[in-house]
């Protein structure tokens, strides 16, 4: 069946080994370098993990990676200069201008979109984008986007059990 071939993949990953633990790491680790999250948290329902704890770490560990990327921005750290190598200057001027021009919306909305987010978190952070209305939309993004993950994981699961 469908479980038995996707049962050694979601199980091997690093993080699943140390298991609630091991998902606030990547959590808070995908941020910065972009590991799979979904195949963590699928990978402990699957092994029976209660999905509130999932979720509940799953939240805790992305948002703080989210302040953490924030942070990084807003230090004017190495990531955003690695970035700058990899874009050119009218890119971080458009990226810039959207983020004054939308605000709290663009990081809400590039906050569901993996990759996207952490570089709207690091250019928020660089362009000292409001520190409260940051917080506030990525929090909620990120809460709603780990339910989303652990719930249809658990659905996706249950359906191929059955």
């Amino acid at each position: 069946m469908l479980i038995d071939f996707l049962k050694p993949i979601l199980e091997n990953p690093f993080f699943v080994k140390y298991g609630l633990a091991g998902l606030f790491l990547n959590a808070v680790f995908a941020s910065i370098v972009p590991f799979p999250i979904v195949v963590t948290s699928t990978a402990l329902l699957l092994n029976g993990q209660n999905p509130a704890m999932v979720f509940i770490v799953l939240s805790i560990g992305s948002v703080i990676g989210g302040l953490f990327t924030y942070y990084i921005g807003y230090d004017g750290g190495k990531v955003y200069k690695i970035l700058k190598k990899t874009h050119r200057e009218e890119e971080h001027q458009k990226s810039g201008a959207w983020i004054n021009k939308y605000g709290w919306s663009i990081i809400f909305a590039l906050s569901w979109v993996p990759i996207l987010t952490e570089i709207v978190t690091v250019i928020a952070g660089v362009k000292k984008y409001n520190f409260k209305k940051f917080a506030i939309s990525m929090s909620i993004a990120r809460v709603a986007s780990a339910f989303a993950m652990v719930y249809f994981g658990n659905m996706f699961l249950q359906s191929i059990k059955a």
